[in-house]
C-alpha cells in the first residue's frame, strides 16, 4: 500500500493502525510524489487524500483511471459532502473513508477492497 497524505501525524497513525493488516511500501506528502510512488512500486492499494499539494487526489485518480492502472484507490478525507463521494467513485475509487472514522473504518475498508469489493463510509448515508 502507498499512503498519500500531507500530514505526517496522520501518515504515522495510519501506519500504526494498519501494521498488523498490510504492508505500507511508501508514504508521500504530495500528489506528484504519489503518482511517482504508484508507478515505481505498483502497490495493490493507494490510500489517497482528496486534498494534496501539487496535485489533488481527484486529479491523481483521473490519471490512474485513464492509464487503466490496476491500483485500487481508497480515498481518506475530511470532506463529508456527498458530491466528493460521488466524484470519487466516478473516478474508479473502490473506497471512501472519512478521517473522523478512520480508526474504526479503515481496516474494514482495506479488507473489503483487497477482497475485490468496495467500501463506502456508513456516515455518508
Amino acid at each position: 500500500m502507498v499512503i498519500a497524505e500531507d500530514f505526517t501525524l496522520i501518515q504515522e497513525s495510519i501506519r500504526l493502525l494498519l501494521q498488523p493488516h498490510c504492508e505500507v511500501v511508501a508514504a508521500v506528502e504530495d500528489g506528484e510524489a504519489a503518482v511517482k510512488a504508484v508507478a515505481a512500486l505498483c502497490p495493490d492499494i493507494l490510500l489517497l487524500d482528496v486534498s494534496l499539494p501539487h496535485l489533488g487526489g481527484f486529479a491523481i485518480a483521473e490519471q490512474l483511471l485513464r492509464a487503466d492502472s490496476p491500483v485500487k484507490v481508497i480515498f481518506l478525507t475530511a470532506h463529508s459532502d456527498q458530491s466528493y463521494l460521488e466524484r470519487a467513485f466516478e473516478l474508479g475509487a473502490k473506497g471512501f473513508v472519512l478521517k473522523s472514522a478512520m480508526l474504526t473504518e479503515l481496516p474494514a475498508a482495506i479488507r473489503a477492497v483487497s477482497a475485490g469489493g468496495c467500501y463506502r463510509s456508513p456516515l455518508l448515508g
